[in-house]
């Protein structure tokens, strides 16, 4: 279906959905290939995530539906294209997931926005996503696939374990070569911090050039935690981006992804105690259990809080871990906020109501950044102190703390 209307931008919709506490029923997994004047956005949904009803034949089904407006952007009221799939009778044998696709014409050079209802029409379940297609550049994380040493589509940008992977790109290529990069990025400064955040030094640790399968497929492989950035000109700072975080990304489930966050609600002195101690488990429990005065509080209060360093992992991650993000950041220590605009080049959360001289007001400024369309930093201002040490002061007296 082509058409051209006008409705309401996405930058004058609240999108706090997106960034709730607990992730969506019948949210899609996607993965974007850019080709030629195509682009296709296949969809992964967890089966069981939907209703099932009986066939005439008695075996169980799932229907629902996926109805998307493709916008120029997020600031646009300009729909460029709409349609509807209604999926009735699919099958339900007890698989893990079920798969679906897309396809939008697009033109190199531009970028686009592509917002999905997704309905299950065997319940009330529902869920609106935003995709961002992203045909800016000649050759980007949407110019190629990846697949897993078991021929499985990767559809995330970070990979879990270190391993041989194929990589399948929209046109055939003579080479293809991985830049790899190994940085230990600092926490993101407090709200109200000044200090200028270090230049990032492009010289990569190691340039391999990946096996040729065929013109269209390579062997890649992942051996080391940091980020690859995968492209057929080691001269250009652009290409597409895999991220390596560890076995359990985004889970907070080792040692140092219990200590780390702490950073944000410890002071410098309880931070080096934790931090230098010989068992770092006994003293992270250490911390819960006194700020938490008892054990049934302290495991509430690790729950809400490595939930939300799931939560800042699976909604930010770029080319640095999400939780150590500036979103991530406040995510963890705030919470998710009550209202969130999105326009094309801002994001801005409030806690509380639209307007109210109390609610607080964050707003994000997204970065031209070779390796991701996801890095948004904080306008930061002197005038957020008061707020941020109220809400660490929340979580050091025990208390989860959504901001209001």
């Amino acid at each position: 279906m082509h058409q051209c209307t006008i409705e309401k931008s996405v930058s004058g919709k609240n999108i706090s959905f997106l960034y709730k506490e607990e992730v969506p029923k019948l949210l899609a997994q996607t993965s974007i290939l850019n080709r030629e004047t195509k682009s296709t956005v296949l969809l992964k949904f967890r089966a069981s995530d939907f209703g099932k009803s009986k066939s005439e034949q008695g075996t169980e089904v799932l229907s629902y539906s996926v109805r998307y407006k493709v916008y120029e952007n997020y600031s646009s009221s300009l729909v460029l294209d709409s349609g509807k799939l209604i999926r009735k009778g699919v099958p339900y044998f007890g698989d893990d997931f079920i798969y679906d696709s897309i396809k939008i014409e697009s033109v190199l050079g531009r970028n686009y926005l592509l917002e999905c209802a997704i309905n299950d029409l065997n319940s009330s379940q529902r869920n609106t996503q935003l995709i961002d297609i992203n045909r800016s550049l000649r050759f980007n994380s949407q110019s190629m696939r990846m697949f897993n040493s078991s021929n499985e589509l990767v559809f995330t940008d970070f990979v879990t374990s270190a391993d041989s992977y194929t990589i399948e790109v929209d046109v055939p290529k003579q080479n293809l070569f991985a830049k790899y990069y190994s940085r230990d990025f600092p926490v993101a400064s407090p709200p109200f911090s000044t200090v200028a955040p270090r230049p990032f030094d492009f010289t990569p640790d190691a340039v391999t050039e990946l096996q040729r399968i065929d013109e269209v497929h390579f062997r890649f492989f992942v051996s080391r935690p940091g980020f690859y950035q995968i492209t057929d000109d080691t001269n250009r700072k652009t290409g597409g981006t895999i991220y390596y975080f560890g076995v359990s990304y985004p889970e907070a489930k080792t040692l140092l992804d219990l200590v780390n966050p702490l950073r944000y609600v410890t002071t410098n002195d309880e931070y080096d105690e934790i931090i230098s101690s010989e068992n770092l488990k006994k003293s992270v429990d250490a911390y819960w259990l006194k700020v938490g005065d008892n054990p049934q509080r302290a495991r509430e209060l690790i729950r809400a809080f490595y939930s939300r360093v799931q939560y800042a992992n699976t909604y930010f991650t770029s080319y640095l871990e999400g939780w150590k993000s500036d979103r991530g950041m406040c995510y963890i220590v705030y919470g998710p906020p009550d209202i969130v605009y999105r326009s094309t080049a801002t994001e801005t959360w409030i806690y509380g109501e639209e307007g109210n001289y109390n609610s607080l007001s964050l707003t994000f400024t997204r970065v031209v950044n070779p390796f991701t369309i996801n890095d948004y930093r904080l306008n930061r201002s002197g005038s957020l102190k008061t707020s941020w040490y109220r809400a660490v002061e929340y979580w050091r007296q025990g208390r989860v703390l959504t901001y209001r």
